[in-house]
């Protein structure tokens, strides 16, 4: 029943992301706006696990004005709507007593992992660049898991306290993995993207995308929460399923306007 589960949410998720991302920016900045609210709820909730407070209203008037700047995509403007929403959350923190420092660290950092970060997909003109994005975070992910399961021989010490399952084989793997399926789908759909930036960029977001579910995991341990939402059957929460593409949406950005 899990693995049913786990196969319907998987298809669900896969066939939102699909449909808002076919029918164009405008689908898709709403689609990822939503998705961008209920990652602040999600984590919003993990972080209240321990006593950690995040004025969740501010956090989504700002995340707000940064989608539409990121959507809007003038830089000044994004740079505006990035100063002021640091600007304003300073301001609410300092003057509101029931939040505590700790507190203020933490929006700041929810404002970057999921506003930031996630913006940065409405910023990309060309609408085919999606594809990779979605492409090398699960290309990444499916190769890491299949190689790490199968030949995985050589554990990452250093990172035995988040994910004691990472394995140096695997990681690997999800690079080479996500590489190869990248040069495929460019091949087939022809972006005109030349062969040796593709893969110096898949080298690099296929890195960030381990680093993204590292990052999540390291939160999910600290906070004591198994996933951050169960929004999606089997799969967990929006962030759960956003975590590596968090990180290589900026990547992508920069790459589609080189």
């Amino acid at each position: 029943m899990n693995l049913f589960n786990r196969a319907i949410g998987g298809a669900v998720i896969l066939f939102l992301l699909v449909l808002i991302t076919y029918l164009g920016r405008i689908p898709l900045a709403v689609g990822v706006m939503v998705f961008s609210f209920v990652g602040l709820h999600e984590i919003k909730e993990a972080l209240a696990r321990i006593d950690i407070k995040l004025p969740i209203k501010l956090l989504y008037l700002i995340n707000t004005l940064i989608m539409l700047a990121a959507f809007v995509n003038n830089s000044d403007l994004y740079i505006i709507s990035l100063v002021l929403s640091v600007l304003c959350m300073m301001i609410y923190i300092i003057f509101r007593p029931k939040y505590s420092l700790y507190d203020g660290f933490a929006t700041s950092f929810v404002l970057l992992y999921v506003s930031f970060l996630m913006s940065h997909i409405l910023r990309i003109k060309d609408i085919n660049y999606v594809w990779l994005l979605y492409i090398t975070a699960w290309g990444s992910d499916t190769f890491a898991y299949l190689v790490g399961s199968t030949m995985g021989r050589h554990k990452f010490e250093s990172i035995k306290h988040i994910s004691p399952n990472k394995t140096i084989e695997g990681s690997v793997g999800g690079i080479v993995g996500a590489i190869f399926l990248n040069v495929i789908f460019v091949r087939e759909f022809g972006l005109g993207v030349k062969l040796y930036e593709l893969v110096i960029f898949t080298i690099i977001a296929a890195i960030l995308s381990q680093i993204g579910d590292l990052i999540a995991s390291y939160i999910k341990r600290k906070t004591g929460v198994k996933d951050f939402g169960h929004i999606i059957p089997g799969h967990g929460g929006i962030l759960d399923r956003f975590d590596s593409m968090l990180f290589i949406a900026p990547v992508l950005y920069l790459f589609s306007v080189l």
